[in-house]
């Protein structure tokens, strides 16, 4: 468990305003940066060769505590401080993928007085997304990686998320190249990111589910 900074309940900064992420707005493509160098996160076989998995760094494994506090705020409507600790965890660990998910889709949670944060949303979903890509390329790693092994699911949501800011920032090409790359690692697409498109462009309005 990591090391844990004292909250202050009573702050008022909006998410996104400071502090922001590795890749923060813009960036590449995806919104997730352009930086050199690899990924922290590394691959493994699955037992029986059924496909592969995300490895996440140590430093990952030491915060997993921390975020099952983060669902518990989040389920409690303590957003900002949801939001406050997630910065936290990332600023000591980077690839915590799951921590970016959250804090993207804690960005498109809109109300009366604050709108959703596309941009900054994205760029949280794409840093996550590119983190997962870096370390599908340097192994050169062939696939599949299930949505189903827990390892690979913030990826996938990563993915949707990613799409979704895309295909609202009017760049559906960049979403489909998103849903392509998903369906090429699980046919499947666990975290249904192709029906989530089709339901925009059909006038829907699928939910970025808070986790």
């Amino acid at each position: 468990m990591a090391k844990r900074r004292p909250h202050n309940p009573n702050h008022n900064r909006r998410p996104g305003q400071k502090n922001r992420p590795q890749g923060g707005r813009g960036g590449g493509p995806t919104g997730g940066g352009k930086g050199g160098g690899g990924s922290a996160l590394g691959v493994r076989q699955l037992a029986g060769g059924s496909g592969w998995a995300l490895v996440a760094p140590p430093c990952a494994a030491e915060r997993a505590e921390d975020l099952e506090e983060v669902h518990a705020m989040i389920e409690a409507g303590e957003l900002e401080i949801a939001t406050d600790e997630l910065r936290y965890l990332l600023s000591g660990c980077p690839e915590l993928l799951a921590a970016h998910v959250l804090l993207g889709q804690l960005a498109l949670d809109a109300d009366e007085t604050r709108p959703a944060d596309i941009e900054l949303a994205r760029g949280h979903f794409g840093f996550a997304f590119a983190l997962g890509e870096k370390a599908l390329n340097a192994k050169n790693c062939p696939g599949p990686l299930p949505g189903a092994d827990p390892a690979n699911a913030p990826w996938h949501e990563a993915a949707r998320g990613l799409a979704w800011c895309l295909e609202k920032q009017s760049q559906p090409i960049m979403a489909d190249q998103i849903a392509t790359m998903v369906r090429r690692f699980d046919p499947t697409d666990p975290a249904e990111v192709g029906a989530m498109l089709d339901d925009l462009r059909a006038g829907g309005l699928p939910i970025i589910e808070l986790g």
